[in-house]
């Protein structure tokens, strides 16, 4: 077990210091995220009733729209001249490996969402109550969405037009996060009974145990040289 912490550690602290030194992830989450944000208050503000109807979709599509960009660029370092497979072929478990780069993505994703929500909230006059909820709904989904996509993004990082293949691929098996994560946020947005919110959480808290453990399971055989 230490031994693959140890593992673990080491090329998350790798993707944690590149990302540091670089911030090209970071940057264009972000900067991506804000667009849409802006540009969707503009398009979509009329009043504080009406926006508390429009925003849990523009939050979730924000999230993974800006998520997909991080996705995208998450083994392209490792692609360059077989870095991947060199990797693969050290001491390092091959899930160790996967396990890091998703939580390095997790890591990223959460930080462009600190810098979303607050905007979302200040430009649509939201109220979040009761925050844990959202909170923990938006954590779900997010390491749902995280796992499952650096599979596929692993899969199809040497492939040509990855940009276009990895979302067509990745949408459509996380449906259930984002339409469970659409409800429980307009639960919290909209003082619906929060027992709807508790039923969605319960529908992304069970995707996110079956499909984190099919990624980590899979991400071997589908990527071993």
């Amino acid at each position: 077990m230490n031994q693959h912490i140890q593992h673990f550690w080491v090329v998350f602290r790798k993707d944690i210091r590149i990302e540091l030194r670089t911030r090209e992830i970071l940057l264009t989450m972000g900067l991506f995220a804000l667009l849409l944000v802006v540009v969707f208050s503009f398009a979509f503000y009329t009043d504080a009733e009406r926006s508390r109807i429009y925003a849990p979709g523009i939050l979730w599509t924000t999230v993974v729209f800006s998520g997909t960009i991080g996705l995208n660029r998450l083994f392209e370092r490792e692609n360059e001249n077989g870095c991947l497979s060199g990797v693969l072929l050290t001491p390092i478990s091959p899930r160790m490996v996967f396990v890091a780069k998703a939580m390095g993505n997790l890591l990223f994703t959460l930080l462009m969402e600190i810098l979303t929500v607050p905007l979302l909230v200040m430009f649509f006059s939201l109220d979040i109550q009761p925050v844990g909820i959202f909170l923990s709904g938006l954590l779900l989904g997010t390491v749902g969405f995280c796992f499952v996509g650096t599979l596929f993004a692993a899969m199809l990082s040497a492939a040509r037009m990855k940009e276009v293949l990895v979302p067509l691929v990745v949408y459509p098996i996380i449906v259930p996060i984002i339409i469970g994560g659409v409800k429980v946020t307009a639960v919290v947005l909209n003082d619906y009974p929060v027992e709807e919110a508790l039923n969605w959480l319960k529908l992304i808290a069970g995707f996110d145990l079956l499909f984190v453990s099919l990624a980590i399971w899979l991400f071997e055989p589908m990527i071993a040289p």
